[in-house]
């Protein structure tokens, strides 16, 4: 399973990548730049993301109604981290296309319990690729 980090906060990001590689994922790519991440994601497919609400030059939700918009990540399960708890916040990224959101400071139980429930497949589904 490949999955895409974007934080911006160093410690946050090596925080994130060790809780996926615990999850037993397999390849991880965290990027610091969402101007950075949308070029990658234009060359490689994710089965995951997870977005940072605030980044440099552009927001979470703004990052996610761009990448919704490539056409091999409209069913991608998109996770916003946050520390944000507002209904606002909630709603306009929902909206933009996030699936779930993981609220900072992450926990490591609810952590894993969001990528039991994330990467979980029932086991007739095969991948297509678009």
């Amino acid at each position: 399973m490949a999955i895409l980090i974007v934080e911006d906060n160093p410690t946050n990001g090596l925080i994130l990548r060790h809780l996926v590689a615990k999850a037993g994922s397999g390849e991880i790519v965290v990027c610091d730049d969402p101007t950075k991440a949308l070029q990658i994601c234009e060359t490689q497919s994710f089965d995951l993301m997870m977005i940072d609400h605030m980044l440099p030059g552009m927001t979470g939700v703004q990052f996610v109604r761009l990448v919704r918009n490539f056409g091999n990540f409209r069913e991608t399960p998109i996770v916003m981290v946050t520390a944000d708890t507002s209904a606002e916040v909630r709603e306009d990224a929902m909206a933009a296309g996030v699936n779930t959101f993981l609220t900072k400071p992450i926990e490591a139980l609810a952590f894993t319990r969001m990528m039991s429930r994330l990467i979980a497949k029932p086991s007739n589904t095969t991948a297509t690729q678009a």
